[in-house]
């Protein structure tokens, strides 16, 4: 059921960091994700520091990340488990394509490599996947199919 509205996919996803370059660091050292110049001011005249991370050669801006210092985890960021429930209204997590079983294998030695707890290689119809936490605590997957 169409409203005659014709939408190209999500322009970006606006999320909240208590210190925007740890989470750089994560997102492009750790993931391999491309960071874009940080910004002082957001579209609304506040100064706040932000910044796009965009994940492979996307027509999206893809992640939008805005410092807040005072910002806190709903849940506990330390207990995985916690973030598997569906209690909480709001994103539950954020999923990214590989294109390959190798980008996965991949992707979990850095994660390994970088201290990043994350679940065993998971299997869903024709796509395997990962789950893991980013430095804020945000549920993350990696997803690819499956060889």
């Amino acid at each position: 059921m169409s409203a005659g509205i014709t939408w190209q996919g999500f322009h970006h996803v606006a999320l909240v960091t208590a210190d925007l370059d740890a989470t750089l660091r994560f997102y492009g050292d750790i993931l391999g994700m491309e960071a874009g110049k940080i910004m002082g001011q957001d579209a609304r005249g506040g100064e706040a520091r932000h910044c796009f991370v965009r994940p492979g050669g996307t027509e999206s801006r893809g992640l939008h990340f805005f410092e807040a210092a005072e910002a806190r985890p709903v849940s506990d960021p330390s207990n995985m488990e916690d973030k598997f429930g569906l209690r909480n209204i709001g994103p539950h997590h954020i999923a990214f394509a590989l294109p390959a079983e190798e980008a996965g294998m991949d992707l979990r030695g850095r994660l390994e490599r970088n201290g990043v707890e994350m679940t065993p290689i998971g299997e869903a119809g024709p796509v395997r996947n990962t789950l893991f936490l980013d430095n804020n605590g945000l549920l993350l997957e990696a997803a690819w199919p499956r060889s």
